[in-house]
């Protein structure tokens, strides 16, 4: 579909889902895996890919035996992947787990019928999934598997943050260390890893916290960081010591980890209800994505407070600009330069927006997915795209 200039790409999954990852690319193109969340259906593994140049994507999926909570996707292998789910035992209770596998590939096309906005998806059938391993999860349910490298990860639990070595070869997992929840009133909530050290700051109940995954102990806490209950956190992928967390009061707040009693150093208040997810540009950290239970996706710039605001526009020639002319005047294509602010809001979704994702390869596109299991590509606009590399 298009929408003026801007241009979006949709794909339905026809089945309920809310966890989504960016896998590593290999081929240059933009990739993404989804897990579906049915609990009296079989449930499945989409892996989405993006052509740019036919505006297409192109779809495999996969069976997975139970309702997805959270998929992971590795760094390293694109064909590797944890997920977080739930399996019946004796048709009764419930048993949380967090397996790893490696997706096998099929190879024969056929087109798929319910294509959306005049798209056609191609969907090779045959795709199979190789379980590799699974983490032995305590008492609750695990939340996420975080990547660290090929041999570690850390899961998320209710009441605790685990570090696993794990051997891919030999499918075996082995805990090295566990870090308590500090308050057993909350119990964790979403967690991630700091990309500068060897930390993992996770949120639970209203507070924030950091801990040094050497010494498991703590690094930073933020006590009642708001009133509200908080859900997602993302580390800035280029400026230590931020972070940026949302919860249900509707906000987004950035804080500088160095000066905790100083309080967020930027609030952001363009959601009307919960905030489910938030993440970093990590090409450009001043361009930051926020999805919401208002059906919104949000694209914020916070320019002010990023790796970018050490670049001025000085009016020089620019590659793909132009600069002063003879007289003295500013050429047609100079941009001004970027400003703290909503960049634009996406109102693509009729539900709620659990994830967005930037794709690891392309620095403009990103995928966001609603609980209804609709899935929709999009890009920075350009002018905003424009007035980035236009200014530095």
């Amino acid at each position: 579909m298009e929408h003026g200039e801007h241009r979006s790409c949709a794909y339905g999954l026809r089945h309920q889902a809310r966890c989504l990852s960016a896998i590593k690319s290999t081929d240059g193109k933009s990739s993404f895996i989804i897990g579906t969340q049915e609990l009296s259906r079989p449930n499945e593994v989409h892996l989405l890919t993006f052509d740019e140049e036919v505006f297409e994507i192109s779809t495999t999926i996969f069976s997975h035996p139970h309702e997805v909570w959270d998929i992971s996707a590795s760094k390293e292998d694109p064909d590797l992947f944890f997920t977080c789910y739930r399996e019946v035992i004796d048709g009764k209770k419930t048993r949380s787990k967090a397996s790893l596998w490696r997706m096998k590939h099929g190879y024969q096309e056929q087109e798929e019928d319910g294509h959306e906005g005049g798209m056609h998806h191609h969907q090779p059938r045959g795709g199979e999934l190789e379980h590799i391993l699974s983490l032995d999860i305590g008492d609750g349910s695990v939340k996420k598997v975080i990547w660290q490298d090929r041999t570690e990860v850390i899961s998320v639990e209710d009441w605790r943050i685990c570090i696993w070595d794990i051997d891919i070869k030999l499918g075996t997992a082995k805990l090295t260390g566990s870090i308590d929840t500090p308050d057993r009133e909350f119990k964790f909530a979403s967690a991630v890893m700091n990309p500068h050290a060897q930390e993992v700051v996770a949120v639970y109940g209203r507070s924030i916290q950091g801990w040094n995954l050497s010494s498991l102990k703590a690094t930073f806490t933020i006590k009642d960081a708001q009133p509200a209950l908080l859900f997602c956190v993302d580390y800035n992928p280029n400026r230590p010591f931020q972070i940026a967390t949302g919860g249900d009061d509707c906000k987004v707040r950035i804080w500088d980890v160095r000066d905790i009693t100083a309080g967020p150093i930027m609030t952001i208040q363009d959601h009307t209800h919960w905030v489910w997810s938030v993440a970093y540009n990590k090409f450009h950290d001043q361009l930051m994505l926020t999805s919401s239970s208002d059906c919104q996706v949000n694209l914020q710039s916070i320019v002010s407070i990023s790796t970018g605001a050490e670049y001025k526009y000085d009016g020089d020639v620019s590659e793909g600009g132009q600069g002063a002319d003879e007289d003295g005047e500013q050429g047609d294509n100079v941009q001004d330069p970027p400003t703290d602010g909503l960049v634009q809001a996406f109102d693509q979704h009729e539900d709620s927006v659990y994830q967005v994702a930037w794709s690891s390869v392309d620095p403009w596109l990103f995928m966001s997915l609603s609980h209804d299991g609709r899935a929709v590509m999009n890009q920075v606009p350009s002018e905003e795209k424009f007035k980035i590399l236009l200014n530095y």
